[in-house]
């Protein structure tokens, strides 16, 4: 999404925070208005972006029950202020960052990977986006391809793409060899490296942004040839929005 596209609407997501009814959060208006919200920050800033965070934290209730209605008013109208603060940050940070997300937008990057490490992005925090990049492109692969929890790196590349793999890529012995590297690659390679420790290079941003186009194209690709098989779109362990969490 392009911060052009976003800025208007969460201007008209928080003139609706002002005008929920007050004590509404079991009403449809509200959980229509909070799904959208959520929504539209997970798709502009990313799942793990402080913004989106601190949003689906925001407690609407007060967390001792039966609460007086004085109790009940002070919490609903303290959460609606904080969202309305969290949605102007927002808007603050795509109206001045805007040139960042729509470069990386206009790049054309899977989606769901986007989603989760496009708040990084924004935030030039490289290590974090090579690191997270690794972690949920093995994560994907492994529940799309329906693989135990335990198979991890070259052991579940092999089994994915490797011979007599379910999920092999390309159409000739030779494309399927290359695509069987790249994934061998990105696991021993960059996974290995990012995962575990933190890197400290000159050229960060570089590498950083090479590593979500390599993880990108071979997501990609896997959607391309299998995605009507794939065991999995929306696994367990991960938001509705297909991103992991506690990662």
């Amino acid at each position: 999404m392009k911060a052009q596209d976003v800025v208007p609407l969460l201007r008209t997501l928080r003139e609706e925070c002002v005008a929920l009814p007050l004590l509404s959060v079991s009403s449809a208006q509200f959980s229509a208005w909070e799904t959208k919200l959520r929504s539209v920050l997970i798709k502009a800033l990313g799942e793990t972006h402080h913004i989106t965070s601190s949003f689906q934290k925001v407690s609407w209730t007060p967390w001792f029950e039966p609460a007086p209605r004085e109790d009940m008013v002070k919490t609903f109208e303290r959460a609606r202020s904080i969202s309305i603060g969290l949605v102007d940050a927002a808007i603050f940070e795509l109206e001045h960052l805007a040139a960042v997300t729509d470069v990386v937008a206009d790049a054309g990057f899977d989606p769901e990977l986007w989603a989760y490490v496009g708040g990084h992005v924004v935030a030039e925090e490289w290590a974090t986006v090579a690191s997270q990049t690794a972690i949920f492109t093995e994560d994907r692969i492994r529940k799309w391809a329906g693989r135990k929890a335990e198979e991890i790196g070259e052991r579940l590349m092999t089994a994915v793409f490797g011979d007599g793999g379910d999920y092999r890529l390309g159409l000739t012995q030779g494309e399927k060899q290359g695509w069987h590297r790249l994934a061998m690659g990105l696991s021993m390679a960059l996974r290995n490296a990012d995962a575990h420790r933190i890197q400290s290079r000159a050229d960060h941003k570089l590498y950083a942004m090479g590593v979500v186009g390599a993880s990108s194209l071979l997501l990609t690709q896997m959607r391309f040839e299998h995605a009507n098989r794939f065991h999995d779109m929306s696994p367990a362990g991960l938001s509705e929005f297909g991103v992991p969490t506690g990662t």
